[in-house]
């Protein structure tokens, strides 16, 4: 995923909902960080198991369907999920209301769960994290803004490609060395292209490029088909990702967002921030 700085949609409304998902999901984040060695069998017992699903319906089964969103496998992966949900989170929340927000988030990491445990029933891995929920979310900002905006600043753009780059040829064997000047060139070069097209160093590397919401979520989405297609070749790959959930969760968030009562649409067609 791109790393996007603010969705330039005007809201009207202070996004309660967000921000409390966002609370919540920090505090149950500090809650497993006190739990040192116990961390890992509360994982298990709260996350959800696609092989334990799969065994029969139960209570603890739904249960963890919802409470497995709420967890996280570690800093990095609460960060991500949380950033983007405040990123996308603010103007769909505004569009269709607290309420029906709230019922198209957890529908949407429900759905996406579920679709997981479809392609990967014998696992018996917990499936953690809010992604599902998130990718909902951004897929029905995609579908009620097609024509909007996203910010993605030169420095991250830059830090973002050399990070993707490195983890590539360091997974090919390629000398560590070579890796990071190789990483580096591309970093510089993406800074560099960000602030030509951007007209100055200020705007290209700190308010960042302007790009298309189709482009940013259709790229995101397409590395989602591609990995879970490879894992569902190769079960080893990428065993604590949850690609299918992604999937599972963008579509049911796009279909939502079409069914779902909103705000009238011509709110779609408001003019992005200067």
């Amino acid at each position: 995923m791109l790393p996007v700085v603010s969705h330039e949609i005007r809201t009207r409304r202070w996004p309660y909902v967000t921000v409390c998902l966002i609370g919540l999901n920090v505090l149950v984040f500090v809650f497993e960080a006190s739990l040192g060695a116990g961390l890992a069998p509360f994982l298990q017992d709260w996350g959800m198991v696609p092989a334990r699903i799969g065994a029969g319906p139960s209570l603890q089964n739904v249960v963890t369907v919802g409470t497995s969103m709420f967890l996280h496998a570690g800093v990095v992966h609460l960060f991500v999920n949380m950033w983007f949900l405040f990123v996308f989170g603010d103007a769909v929340e505004d569009a269709f209301g607290p309420w029906w927000f709230l019922t198209l988030y957890l529908l949407s990491g429900f759905l996406g769960g579920m679709t997981f445990v479809a392609f990967h029933s014998a696992s018996p891995l917990p499936v953690v994290g809010a992604s599902a929920a998130v990718s909902g979310v951004m897929a029905a900002s995609l579908v009620l803004w097609p024509r909007a905006t996203l910010r993605v600043p030169g420095l991250l753009l830059g830090g973002f490609g050399a990070l993707l780059l490195y983890s590539g040829l360091a997974g090919l064997g390629v000398a560590r060395s070579l890796a990071i000047v190789l990483a580096v060139v591309l970093a510089v070069a993406l800074a560099a292209v960000a602030v030509g097209l951007s007209g100055g160093p200020y705007d290209g590397l700190l308010r960042g490029l302007r790009v298309p919401v189709w482009v940013v979520l259709g790229l995101y989405l397409l590395l989602q088909l591609f990995n879970g297609l490879l894992a569902v070749a190769d079960p080893a790959f990428g065993a604590s990702v949850g690609w299918w959930a992604h999937i599972g969760g963008f579509l049911a968030g796009a279909v939502i967002a079409v069914v779902f009562p909103k705000t009238p649409l011509r709110r779609a067609r408001t003019a992005v921030l200067p």
